[in-house]
C-alpha cells in the first residue's frame, strides 16, 4: 500500500502488441490486473488479429489501434508508445504473464532513481549482470546472451523514448540497442528478479538470441562473453555421441551450442525478430 501512495501520481501506460493471441491474452491480462500497482491505461496495437484478441482487450478496457503495414516489431513498438501520454510506459508481449503480484511496483519503484532509463525482468538467474547495468559494466564485462533491457516485459520513461526512440533500422534487437544507448548516455537499466509465464513462438530463439547480441556488440564496438568457438567446437563434440544415441540432455545441449555457432557466425544474415 505505501507503494501505491508513494507513485500515485506517477501513471503507466501497458502497450501490448498482439496478433492471433486470444489464447495467452486472458492470463497476461488477469496477471496485469492482479498487480498490486495496476496500470492507468492499455493500449494495444493490432497487426492483423483474425480471432477474440481484440474483443478480449475491448473487455479489459483497452484502446485499440490498428498497424496498417507489414509487421516490423520496431516500427510497431514505436507506433504503440507514440499514443501514450503517460510518464512511463511497460512494453508488454501479448504471451508475457506476471506470476507475483508486486512486479509492476517493483519496476517502477526502481524507476525512483532518476538515473534508471529502464527497468524489465531478467529472464534467468544469471548473476554475471548486476541488477542495475550501467556503461562501464557492459564494457568490463562485455555483452552475453541475456536480457539487459527487453520489450516483453520492460518499463520505460517516455521522455528518454522521445529523445531516442526505437531503431526502425533494425528489426526485433530494438530493446538491445535502446538499452545500450541509454547506458552510453549516463543512464543505468535496472534487471528484476520475477517469476513469469511466457510461450514462446518461433524456432531458433537461442541462434537468433545469440544473434541479437553480435549485432548490437559490432554496432557499439563491444566485446562478446561466450563460449567462443574453440570451447563450442569441444562441447559439441563432447555431447554428440549422446545425441546420435537419442539421450535428451545430450540433444538438449548440443542443439544449444550448434544454435549459438550459428547465431555468432551468420549474425548478419539471421532474422533478429524474437516473437
Amino acid at each position: 500500500m505505501a507503494i501505491r501512495k508513494v507513485y500515485e501520481m506517477d501513471e503507466i501506460t501497458a502497450v501490448i502488441r498482439y496478433k492471433d493471441s486470444a489464447s495467452t491474452l486472458p492470463e497476461v491480462l488477469d496477471s496485469l490486473k492482479r498487480q498490486t500497482r495496476p496500470v492507468d491505461r492499455i493500449v494495444a496495437v493490432d497487426t492483423g488479429s483474425r480471432d477474440d484478441s481484440t474483443r478480449i482487450l475491448t473487455e479489459a478496457g483497452a484502446k485499440i489501434i490498428k498497424w496498417e503495414q507489414p509487421y516490423h516489431h520496431s516500427r510497431v513498438t514505436n507506433f504503440g508508445i507514440s499514443h501514450c501520454d503517460t510518464p512511463y510506459v511497460l512494453c508488454l508481449s501479448s504471451h508475457t504473464a506476471m506470476n507475483e503480484p508486486d512486479i509492476v511496483a517493483n519496476l517502477l519503484e526502481s524507476m525512483s532513481d532518476p538515473r534508471v532509463a529502464a527497468s524489465s525482468i531478467c529472464w534467468d538467474d544469471d548473476s554475471f549482470y548486476t541488477n542495475k547495468i550501467d556503461h562501464h559494466e557492459i564494457l568490463q564485462k562485455g555483452l552475453k546472451l541475456g536480457s539487459i533491457y527487453t520489450n516483453s516485459l520492460g518499463l520505460l520513461r517516455k521522455t528518454l523514448w522521445e529523445q531516442h526512440a526505437f531503431d526502425e533500422s533494425i528489426n526485433g534487437v530494438e530493446d538491445y540497442e535502446w538499452a545500450i544507448h541509454q547506458l552510453q548516455a549516463g543512464y543505468k537499466i535496472h534487471r528484476l528478479q520475477a517469476k513469469i509465464s511466457y510461450q514462446r513462438k518461433g524456432h531458433n530463439r537461442i541462434m537468433r538470441g545469440t544473434a541479437r547480441v553480435f549485432c548490437i556488440a559490432h554496432r557499439y564496438q563491444l566485446k562478446v562473453t561466450w563460449l567462443g568457438y574453440k570451447a563450442t567446437a569441444q562441447a559439441l563434440i563432447k555431447h554428440l555421441p549422446g545425441k546420435l544415441k537419442g539421450q535428451d540432455e545430450a540433444v538438449e545441449r548440443f542443439d544449444y551450442h550448434a544454435r549459438r555457432l550459428m547465431g555468432s557466425l551468420f549474425w548478419r544474415f539471421i532474422d533478429l525478430n524474437i516473437n
